[in-house]
């Protein structure tokens, strides 16, 4: 099996507009929090960013991926708004980063 081409990326070494990422909040379209920015998981051989890198909330909560789509950034909020419906979330709650980088 070929080695896999995704990277991890720390939030801690990425800034946008001179604004930290990490611990940023991850929310969907509608304004649900879906946990908080760790990383970035990308594809090195095209060089494009393929998934959030995400802590779940609540006290069990899990670190897991959410699609990188056409973010919306609230700098002043601190917050990253992405295009995901409930079906996409479901198909993901299980995939975890280390997974991906594997």
């Amino acid at each position: 099996m070929p080695a896999s081409t995704f990277k991890y990326i720390a939030a801690a070494g990425v800034a946008i507009e001179g604004v930290p990422t990490e611990g940023m909040t991850i929310r969907a379209a509608t304004g649900r929090a879906l946990g908080r920015l760790g990383g970035f998981i990308v594809d090195a051989a095209e060089q494009h960013i393929r998934y959030f890198v995400v802590r779940r909330p609540g006290l069990f909560g899990k670190t897991g991926v959410l699609p990188f789509s056409i973010p919306r950034v609230d700098l002043d909020g601190r917050a990253i708004e992405i295009d995901v419906n409930d079906q996409e979330l479901r198909q993901l709650r299980n995939l975890s980063p280390d997974a991906l980088i594997a």
